[in-house]
């Protein structure tokens, strides 16, 4: 795969070789190749006009659905920066997004386009404001976009009580497509899901690598999404073939019933800590995914087999193609195998940093002293781990009080900060639990 190409030049590819082939199925509704990249063209082609290129931020506001993926090609092929937002945020936290990001536009869809807040942004509705005219569908504007401008840029939580901006490159983008599609033997002939909100950076990984192979992508049904028997029988329903779910509902998939002639082969996973095993006999692989927003989704990863007697929690694997992990103490420097420490991330999959925020980038990314190459980072997670003697690495926990609920990373002082602001809160106190479940839960003590 060559460097100089980016993911939208990919899904081109596909598109040219296999128009008729389906790309993208929700429920009902499905979009072929040919549909999803000649709507795509028309969207870059209205966006261009709009004057949106390389490196200007476009909102994207949608819920899982066949238009989402052709509004994130739409805005790649223009050469802009796709911004996700989930539209069941709250108006004053999508506004803050907004703002923060600095986009001049939002696309959306009909059915959430009222939930877009006022502003200095121009909103474009998807097959209502002229994505859908006459223009020439077959060509895609010229964007003159480079690996190294910024693909998509995914707000997390920040600990100074507003999100900060985390900016992926291109190239980056493209390493994850290259490594997954090597990994995992992905083909035009697997089916793929749409599990994870569009807020989640996850849903970045459950697109891209599928659709630049020309695999197809299945949307989950909302009424399934959460309930692992219901959501067992919707994949296999479905001949689903590769499948990411969050931690906690990985854990509850792989300990039903799975008939035998599924087609499911992969159940990735991530996000959170894994506690359990798969059992003997389970009628797929079980990979356990580490990684980060600020280095493209996944870091290092896994299959996890079954044991009888297990030694530990299961491990976060190896890093993936390109991609570096030191372990190291509180002076930077590495310790001795087996001895835990901080993770550090270097290789390509490292973010450009953060957006607008020159000191918390310096401070959480790092020259790389150890790899050698000119200009390298490296990214500091927070996160405790030591290596394993196979060479796989055992997570350990966090250094700080950062906390994960549902697989979404928290800075609890950002919650905190939001509360203190309220005239009748003198102090309060965040943190994270479980219900009797074993589900996450985030408390607020006032």
């Amino acid at each position: 795969m060559s460097a100089d190409l980016c993911v939208h030049d990919l899904v081109q590819l596909q598109a040219s070789e296999m128009p008729d082939s389906i790309a993208v199925v929700s429920g009902n509704h499905h979009v072929s190749y040919g549909e999803l990249n000649a709507r795509a063209n028309r969207l870059a082609s209205l966006l261009r006009s709009f004057g949106i290129g390389p490196e200007v931020p476009v909102g994207l506001c949608m819920e899982r659905s066949v238009e989402l993926p052709i509004a994130a090609l739409g805005i790649l092929k223009a050469g802009g920066v796709y911004v996700p937002l989930d539209p069941s945020y709250p108006s004053r936290r999508l506004s803050m997004l907004l703002e923060d990001s600095g986009t001049p536009l939002v696309v959306t869809q009909r059915t959430v386009a009222n939930k877009i807040p006022a502003g200095k942004w121009r909103t474009v509705v998807l097959g209502q404001d002229g994505d859908d005219s006459a223009l020439d569908s077959g060509v895609c504007p010229v964007a003159n976009t480079k690996p190294e401008n910024v693909a998509y840029i995914i707000f997390t939580s920040g600990s100074t009580g507003r999100p900060k901006g985390v900016q992926i490159t291109h190239a980056s983008l493209l390493n994850l497509v290259s490594w997954h599609q090597r990994a995992f033997n992905v083909t035009s002939a697997d089916k793929a899901t749409l599990q994870t909100s569009s807020g989640f950076d996850a849903a970045v990984w459950e697109l891209w690598p599928y659709l630049a192979a020309g695999a197809s992508v299945y949307v989950v049904d909302p009424a399934v999404r959460t309930k692992p028997d219901a959501l067992r029988d919707w994949i296999v329903r479905n001949s689903i073939t590769i499948s990411f779910l969050p931690t906690a509902l990985a854990e509850c998939m792989i300990g039903l019933q799975w008939p035998p002639a599924g087609k499911l082969r992969v159940l990735l996973t991530g996000a959170d800590t894994l506690r359990h095993r798969p059992p003997q006999h389970l009628p797929f692989a079980l990979i356990n995914n580490y990684g980060l927003t600020e280095c493209t989704v996944v870091a290092t990863s896994g299959r996890i087999w079954p044991e009888e007697c297990p030694n530990g929690l299961p491990s976060i694997g190896r890093p993936i193609d390109n991609v570096s992990i030191y372990i190291v103490d509180q002076q930077l420097r590495r310790v001795p195998d087996g001895t835990p420490g901080e993770l550090l991330v270097g290789g390509r999959g490292v973010a450009r940093g953060y957006l607008n925020a020159p000191e918390l980038t310096a401070e959480r990314f790092l020259p790389d002293s150890f790899g050698g190459d000119p200009g390298a980072r490296l990214y500091r997670t927070g996160d405790l781990g030591r290596l394993l003697p196979d060479g796989q690495i055992a997570f350990m926990g966090r250094i700080d009080d950062q906390i994960k609920v549902m697989g979404h990373r928290i800075e609890p002082q950002e919650i905190i900060t939001a509360l203190d602001r309220h005239p009748n809160v003198e102090a309060s106190s965040v943190c994270a639990c479980s219900d009797d479940s074993g589900n996450g839960l985030l408390v607020a003590y006032v």
